[in-house]
């Protein structure tokens, strides 16, 4: 068998699928720095800075524009929302530093992956996160720390778009 010439089909890079490309654009092959924070955009992804780009000329283009994270927190928008009910006061900080916990580790592999807001009051812990991936990776993680004491989370898509809502309740008769 004669060989097969794969350089062709790798030399493009990846190609975005097309629910990436219609929620982003096609990429773009400037740098853009986000001008809230330290992320960067280069290679056709934002990455946390640009320790890995090394064809950094002077003639590169630069940009500055809000990364989507940062876009979605002045418009106060979000993909997930967590609302965690009837958690005891003793047990909030708890919930708390285990859910910035999971966005941290999210944040280490992806920049735009984290926590946008979180509301806190004396009956319910709502959490606001940039992916609704991340909102659901945090329910888990949260319900395995508090073994039997929270009810099945209750998961509700919004029709015609990918954010998700996942209520959760404290069992009192535990």
């Amino acid at each position: 068998m004669g060989k097969r010439n794969f350089q062709g089909k790798y030399k493009m890079g990846l190609k975005l699928s097309r629910h990436a490309e219609a929620e982003f654009g096609p990429g773009k092959t400037d740098i853009i720095f986000c001008p809230e924070g330290d992320e960067v955009y280069y290679y056709k992804s934002w990455h946390h800075n640009l320790r890995r780009y090394p064809y950094l000329k002077e003639t590169k283009p630069i940009h500055f524009k809000l990364c989507p994270f940062h876009q979605m927190k002045k418009n106060r928008q979000w993909e997930g929302e967590i609302r965690i009910s009837g958690a005891p006061d003793k047990e909030q900080d708890r919930i708390l530093r285990t859910a910035e916990g999971v966005s941290d580790e999210a944040y280490r592999r992806d920049p735009m992956d984290r926590i946008l807001n979180m509301k806190i009051s004396k009956t319910e812990i709502i959490i606001y996160t940039s992916e609704n991936q991340l909102a659901q990776k945090i329910t888990r993680k949260v319900a395995a720390s508090f073994k039997n004491h929270f009810s099945k989370p209750k998961i509700s898509r919004a029709k015609g778009s990918d954010a998700v809502l996942i209520a959760m309740g404290w069992e009192k008769n535990l």
